[in-house]
């Protein structure tokens, strides 16, 4: 794996705020505190190996925050450039993104949104529950669950491509169906069969493990249930079930169902990044209002919670009203897979994803982009060129009119 490290400069009383905002969004990053804002930049400029986040904040004197961040991107030695400050307003947002700060970040934030209070899925904001790996490690594959207010936006389809990306990187990938009782993920790899979880009579571990399929290369597939009516018998199952593919493989990604069960909402509370999909179809702003409010109460921190608009128009602007969907949707970071046409469409149901993966075009390269973008913020991108072009594909792409500077003929 290319290895991720924060490099940070504040005040020595803020380095725990700033410590805070790196492991929030770089959770398996380390972080490394310049004493000055100048030794910052001489060190990322130094610096020839892994991918580089930079954050700054606090400042009480000399380059302010913005200007020593603006010179940071300017020079071009960091992938990602965070500014860390208390209650942003809309103008240095707005300063910030023409400068090429990558985000400005609000500890407060953290800690500021509403928890559901009653349930058995109440959580304190901003955390999450972690588990050691099997082999008694530290070691945790970081857990993307993409959900979703309403069906047919494309979860199934960028998931099983996200995962045989993955796979071509060199990354091991657990890839879980919680859309139990219809769930359809098997048929995207050719698989006649799902791992029926509505077997699971043990929450043990191994016998979970050995209930996987494979689905490709380095890929392992757990769920749906063979018969729709045993779904709520597998739910209680959804922790250690998570727990096993987290602990085997150095991906995890979950297809969830458009309604919210148990098992997706168990999944959800663990995530390290909770995916918002919608599209541009009618009741999308809703659709995304309801699934962001409802990922807000059952605790999932703002900066873990991104949104994906699938079927986007590769040469428009992205839309960012969606940001206003619902409170705490602003932070959240916008991605963007393509339209692939029907021939993403019909090679899906046919169960060719690998044929799909391997095929270069504007859906298979931006799914390659935002996987790369939600691993660089985790710290796990993987230490391969293949990865590190993903990493910088443009999220926009440009016009070339042929005949537009033409001369007149004759």
């Amino acid at each position: 794996m290319q290895p991720t490290t924060c490099f940070c400069c504040c005040p020595p009383a803020k380095r725990g705020l700033v410590s805070e905002a790196a492991h929030t969004l770089y959770p398996h990053a380390p972080c490394l505190f310049a004493g000055s804002a100048s030794e910052l930049r001489e060190t990322l400029i130094k610096q020839d190996e892994g991918t580089r986040i930079a954050l700054a904040g606090y400042s009480e004197s000399g380059v302010s925050d913005i200007n020593l961040c603006a010179a940071i991107a300017s020079d071009g030695c960091a992938h990602e450039v965070v500014l860390v400050v208390d209650s942003a307003s809309g103008s240095l947002r707005s300063r910030a993104k023409r400068a090429g700060i990558s985000r400005v970040f609000e500890p407060e934030k953290i800690q500021s949104h509403p928890v559901q209070e009653a349930g058995k899925y109440t959580m304190q904001a901003g955390m999450r529950r972690t588990e050691p790996a099997r082999d008694g490690s530290d070691r945790r594959a970081p857990l993307v669950v993409l959900c979703s207010g309403r069906g047919g936006v494309g979860k199934t389809s960028i998931v099983a491509t996200a995962a045989l990306i993955a796979a071509s990187w060199g990354m091991r990938v657990g890839l879980i169906d919680l859309d139990l009782a219809n769930g359809n993920l098997y048929t995207c790899f050719g698989l006649k069969r799902g791992a029926d979880l509505a077997t699971l009579d043990t929450p043990d571990l191994a016998a979970i493990a050995n209930l996987s399929l494979p689905a490709g290369d380095s890929i392992k597939l757990w769920g749906p249930c063979s018969l729709p009516e045993m779904s709520e018998k597998a739910a209680p199952f959804a922790a250690p079930l998570i727990d096993c593919a987290c602990s085997n493989a150095d991906l995890v990604l979950v297809d969830s169902s458009s309604t919210t069960t148990d098992a997706v909402a168990e999944a959800l509370q663990r995530a390290d990044r909770a995916v918002l999909v919608y599209d541009g179809r009618h009741a999308s702003l809703a659709a995304l209002a309801r699934m962001g409010g409802l990922a807000v109460r059952l605790g999932v921190a703002r900066t873990r919670i991104m949104r994906l608009e699938n079927h986007a128009d590769p040469y428009a602007k992205p839309d960012y009203s969606y940001a206003r969907a619902e409170m705490g949707l602003e932070v959240a970071r916008p991605l963007r897979v393509f339209e692939g046409g029907q021939e993403v469409a019909q090679l899906m149901g046919e169960g060719l994803a690998d044929e799909l993966a391997r095929y270069s075009c504007d859906f298979t390269r931006s799914v390659a982009s935002c996987l790369a973008q939600i691993l660089v913020e985790l710290g796990c991108l993987p230490d391969c060129e293949e990865a590190r072009k993903a990493s910088r594909e443009p999220s926009v792409k440009r016009r070339f009119w042929r005949f537009s500077h033409g001369r007149e003929a004759g």
